[in-house]
């Protein structure tokens, strides 16, 4: 063989040779291991540990068993970079220097935070501020189909969008489907008292007279602060024919709103409904006084006329 041939032979060799002991520059007799658990300790099995030794421009990845452990051993000493993720995590990253091949250090234990929900994009956040709008504009059709649309999109706001999807069907007086949506909001929020409230409304106000009661019994009536709520229920049971019931509706508004004159004109109506004269009159009285000019208070003064 020529000596070129030799010499180009020679170089090839050492080429190829060359080759590994450079991607394993980072390989050695040093060690490193450590453990990777939740925030409570808990160990967290099948983590990705990825440690490089940038000096040496190398490194690899292991993974977490059951009790959380990991261990990398034949390594080079130096300054590691250690990235650790899991499912359902936050990413951490840490750095351990391994002074010396020969050095044994403490495992390394790493708590991992629980991820944090992502955002919707923009493309949901626009359909939201649309819907939103729609709602506010009093265009409830539009405002309940975008909402109807974003549910696949939002699926952990779904309890949400159930609530704002039943105030539509309530004001498009779709009291079925109000009622549908607004137990969806129940079942995953029952000590929910308003949405409790407005479903009874849903159910007094299509004629579920049955349902209606059954979701007022559980209700709290003291987390109901509006006078509205209340009076709404009255005139539901009034028109129902359930007159009793209806005068406690109206007593509830009038104990929120001493000065709220539709209560105690329906409940004087009521009251007259059941021959109680003596307080069908101590309300209407209470009308006047309290709007002697208005129209409720000219039928009220009438009404009182006609009593005699």
């Amino acid at each position: 063989m020529s000596m070129l041939k030799r010499l180009a032979v020679f170089l090839f060799l050492v080429g190829v040779a060359c080759v590994p002991v450079q991607a394993q520059d980072w390989k050695g007799l040093g060690r490193i291991a450590g453990r990777v658990t939740d925030a409570d300790g808990a160990p967290i099995q099948g983590a990705k540990v990825k440690l490089m030794l940038p000096e040496r421009g190398g490194g690899t990845t292991v993974t977490t068993g059951k009790d959380g452990k990991w261990a990398l051993g034949g390594i080079a000493a130096g300054n590691w970079q250690i990235d650790i993720e899991a499912e359902g995590y936050e990413t951490r990253a840490i750095a351990v220097n391994l002074p010396g091949e020969s050095v044994r250090l403490s495992p390394v234990v790493v708590p991992l935070e629980k991820a944090k929900p992502k955002g919707p994009g923009v493309e949901v956040v626009a359909a939201l501020d649309t819907a939103e709008a729609a709602f506010k504009a009093g265009r409830f059709a539009e405002a309940r189909a975008e909402f109807e649309r974003l549910l696949g999109e939002l699926p952990e706001h779904a309890t949400t969008i159930h609530q704002r999807i039943g105030l539509c069907h309530l004001q498009e007086k779709n009291y079925p489907a109000a009622l549908e949506s607004l137990g969806k909001v129940l079942a995953a929020q029952p000590d929910n008292q308003q949405i409790r409230a407005i479903a009874a409304q849903a159910a007094l106000e299509g004629g579920a007279l049955d349902r209606g009661r059954e979701l007022l019994a559980t209700l709290d009536e003291s987390t109901i602060q509006s006078a509205d709520v209340f009076f709404n229920m009255g005139v539901n049971f009034l028109n129902a024919n359930a007159t009793d019931e209806a005068i406690k509706y109206f007593t509830l508004a009038i104990a929120r709103d001493a000065a709220y004159v539709d209560g105690y004109y329906r409940r004087a109506l009521a009251y007259l409904q059941l021959g109680k004269q003596q307080e069908c009159r101590a309300d209407f009285e209470k009308v006047i006084a309290l709007a002697p000019d208005s129209p409720m208070g000219e039928m009220a003064r009438k009404a009182l006329e006609s009593l005699k």
